[in-house]
């Protein structure tokens, strides 16, 4: 049995600009932050004693499919009902109910994998090479 470890992918394009509730400067802050985290959960995978422990990195599969790209794999902002789901009836407000009226909030949804980024992560997790797998070997 193999564990495989997976990172972050880049939430944001770094060559297509779009509209979204985010500055620049703070997607670039946020890509900066995925970045991180790849190398800190990769440090990990590597640290572990096992033989059986993978670690796979999602940012090629995540090429062309950040938000702004077309087809963007990660949701940008999600409204959901203040209903069955992220939220139940009689919760109170929260910071992501506050700019929505009625029964709307802000999903937790939002700035998470969709259905395209769901099968980047998977084709990340079938990819094999170098820039997929990094085992104690490839060190």
């Amino acid at each position: 049995m193999t564990i495989s470890l997976t990172g972050y992918p880049l939430l944001f394009s770094r060559t297509e600009v779009c509209s979204t509730l985010v500055s620049a400067s703070q997607r670039a802050i946020l890509n900066d932050m995925a970045e991180y985290f790849e190398e800190k959960q990769r440090e990990l995978a590597l640290s572990m004693t096992a033989e059986n422990v993978r670690y796979r990195s999602p940012q090629s599969a995540f090429e062309g499919r950040c938000i702004c790209d077309s087809p963007e794999g990660i949701n940008v902002v999600v409204a959901g009902p203040n209903g069955d789901g992220d939220f139940h009836h009689g919760d109170e407000n929260t910071r992501l109910c506050w700019w929505f009226t009625g029964d709307t909030c802000l999903s937790r949804e939002s700035y998470h994998p969709n259905q395209t980024g769901n099968s980047a992560y998977a084709q990340a997790f079938m990819t094999v090479g170098s820039t997929a797998v990094v085992t104690r070997e490839d060190q």
